[in-house]
């Protein structure tokens, strides 16, 4: 493996616990490209809990010979898990409860410092437009970046009944002052929910076919949710999905049926707009050509010259995606890929799913988190580690901290309510 792509040499450490990449390289690719990130779980996993094996244990289920109540079952509770740790948390988001606000502050934090270094862009042949690329389906880009007040493509239009169009992608927006009808562009970020999001509901309006429509309070996982309360209790219990084994759940569900009670969360828990965590992915037609859409954005993307790719918190353990950040990278020399490792040891996984062989350009780079002194705690590449460490050094003055607009919406004192 070549030292000069995976491995940083002792002159290229910096301070803030990371390695791989120093700042004024960092600063030449971001000026100088196309600038867009791949997020995943990893990224909130402080506030939501990551996915583990989950998608491995609902694949393994598919191929075993099972009674197919038993089956449905264990498929239920899996599916339960997943609700109660990663979609039902999105309650404290909208509105914003207390316990939320740590990993909102984080977003908000970063995204400020990439508005800024997208405003102050010296290339006037490139737009101060990012893109954003996530698998997760949670809400917090939405309400970080409606927090700070920058502004955001998400793909819905409307007002009364905002409604998913991909043609609102990509748009260009400018400031025009009043006395000289300057125009001036401003930044603007695009963000793409591959596998969908918990705001999104699946509805019929009134003509051939489903529409995708913006889903405000999160009505339809309060719906679920009231569900997966009924149904609690006649589900396995799952502990954690780390190390998730199918055979105990499939061991556990033996000689019992599906209570009616299960079986309406699993009717109910389909309606949620997501890609499950399993290899089946959408079950309706309209997810499927938005999927489908979403994904050929991102290759759009990887195909373009001299364009960046940043990711943190992807595992590449989601094998279409994973193809096409190799294929990307083989077939476009100009694209560069950086992979901002959580930990250390990430960097290991990471050399199994994206060989050495599969990068002839050498264009994808590992950024790893500096092994810690003996003794001390372990240092993580978290999202505010990133901010500190690449971003906030891209901008000449210092980047106010996001805590006076988060707390213009968390009352002192609040706590989390219960959710619905």
């Amino acid at each position: 493996m070549s030292s000069e792509v995976r491995v940083s040499a002792p002159g290229n450490q910096r301070p803030g616990g990371a390695n791989g990449l120093s700042v004024e390289r960092f600063r030449t690719m971001v000026q100088d490209s196309h600038v867009s990130f791949l997020i995943g779980a990893g990224t909130p996993s402080g506030f939501f809990e990551r996915l583990g094996d989950i998608e491995t244990a609902l694949t393994e289920l598919d191929k075993l010979a099972v009674p197919s109540d038993e089956k449905a079952l264990v498929r239920a509770s899996i599916q339960g898990y997943f609700f109660h740790r990663v979609v039902r948390p999105n309650r404290q988001l909208i509105p914003l409860h207390a316990a939320a606000t740590g990993v909102v502050r984080s977003y908000a934090g970063f995204f400020r410092t990439l508005n800024h270094v997208l405003l102050r862009r010296r290339s006037s042949l490139l737009g101060k437009q990012a893109n954003v690329f996530t698998t997760n389906v949670d809400m917090t880009f939405e309400v970080a970046l409606e927090q700070l007040g920058i502004e955001v493509i998400d793909g819905f239009s409307g007002k009364i009944r905002p409604r998913f169009d991909l043609g609102e992608f990509g748009s260009t927006r400018y400031r025009q002052t009043a006395r000289f009808e300057r125009r001036s562009e401003i930044p603007v970020i695009d963000l793409y929910k591959l596998h969908g999001s918990v705001g999104w509901r699946v509805e019929a309006d009134g003509s051939p076919g489903e529409r995708i429509f913006y889903d405000h309070g999160l009505e339809r996982v309060g719906e679920v949710g009231e569900a997966y309360d009924a149904a609690e209790e006649d589900l396995i219990p799952i502990g954690s999905a780390d190390g998730l084994d199918v055979s105990d759940l499939v061991e556990a569900a033996s000689g019992k049926t599906l209570t009616e009670a299960a079986g309406r969360f699993a009717e109910v828990y389909g309606t949620l707009a997501i890609v499950n965590p399993e290899k089946s992915k959408f079950a309706t037609t309209v997810l499927n050509e938005t999927y489908y859409e979403l994904i050929r954005r991102l290759a759009n993307e990887l195909e373009k010259e001299n364009s960046l790719l940043l990711v943190h918190g992807f595992s590449f353990r989601d094998e279409h995606i994973r193809d096409l950040v190799l294929r990307g990278a083989r077939t476009n020399p100009t694209l560069q890929v950086i992979v901002f490792c959580y930990r250390r040891s990430d960097g290991e996984a990471y050399d199994a799913l994206l060989p050495e062989s599969e990068l002839k350009n050498g264009n994808i780079l590992f950024v790893t988190p500096f092994a810690p002194e003996e003794g001390a705690e372990e240092v993580v590449l978290d999202l505010d580690r990133l901010r500190e460490t690449y971003f906030a050094p891209l901008v000449s003055d210092p980047v106010p901290a996001a805590d006076q607009v988060i707390q213009l919406d968390v009352r002192v004192g609040s706590e989390p309510t219960a959710d619905a």
